[in-house]
């Protein structure tokens, strides 16, 4: 697979564990003895809305999947800006200068 992945995530906190970023592309077939390569990026970008229960584990553990071996790299291609994907979020440098507050229902 080729791709760059932005999603939600859930938070990882002392009590609690969402899976990592290896679980952003979910996969919930039995990959047992498979390899799943990427080449690619991820992002965790945002707290999920959607699939917001807590990473309970894999395969036997609970049942629900077994999970790939992970053939992961970072695709060197996204080092240059002319080859990113379409709609791929950019990051401007912001210099602070002069503030001006509004009165309220005003444009000067």
């Amino acid at each position: 697979m080729n791709a760059g992945l932005l999603s939600g995530i859930v938070t990882t906190t002392s009590s609690s564990n969402s899976g990592g970023a290896e679980h952003i592309p979910r996969v919930l077939e039995d990959w047992t003895g498979d390899t799943l390569t990427y080449n690619g990026f991820m992002v965790g970008m945002y707290e999920s809305r959607y699939a917001t229960g807590l990473w309970q584990g894999t395969g036997s553990t609970i049942g629900i999947y077994s999970p790939p071996t992970r053939k992961w790299a970072f695709d060197l291609n996204f080092h240059d800006p002319t080859k990113l994907l379409p709609g791929t979020p950019q990051v401007r440098t912001l210099i602070r200068g002069l503030w001006t507050t509004l009165k309220l229902d005003t444009t000067s």
